[in-house]
C-alpha cells in the first residue's frame, strides 16, 4: 500500500475532510489531494509529522516502513509520540501506573 492509500485510509477512518486534515497540517487543501492521488510524492518530515500528529499514527505507520505495526499497532505508537510533551512528574505517574498494571495482568 502506498502513502497515499495509507494517508486517505487513516483519514477516512478519523472521518476527516480533505480540508479539515489539510487545516491542522498547515497546507492546501490541494496538497492533501495531491498527496492522496499520489501526485506528490516526496513530502517533508515536517509535514508527514503533522499529519501523522493528527491522524493519531506514527510516522511510521503513513509511510508503510513498520514491519512491526501489526504487533504494536499505531495506537499505542501514536500514543508514545503525546509523551514528548508531558513532565517529568507526568511521565513517571504513567509509569507507575504501566506496572500497576502488568502486576495485576499477571
Amino acid at each position: 500500500m502506498s502513502l497515499a492509500e495509507r494517508l486517505r485510509t487513516f483519514r477516512l477512518k478519523k472521518g476527516l475532510s480533505l480540508q479539515e486534515l489539510a487545516d491542522a497540517a498547515g497546507v492546501s487543501k490541494a496538497h492533501i489531494w495531491d498527496l492522496e492521488q499520489n501526485r506528490s510524492k516526496n513530502p517533508s518530515l515536517e509535514l508527514l509529522t503533522k499529519l501523522a500528529d493528527h491522524l493519531k499514527v506514527a510516522v511510521i505507520d503513513l509511510v508503510g516502513e513498520n514491519p512491526g505495526a501489526e504487533e504494536e499497532g499505531s495506537r499505542v505508537l501514536g500514543m508514545y509520540r503525546e509523551l514528548k510533551d508531558l513532565s517529568e512528574r507526568d511521565l513517571d505517574m504513567i509509569q507507575h501506573m504501566i506496572e500497576r498494571l502488568k502486576v495485576k495482568d499477571d
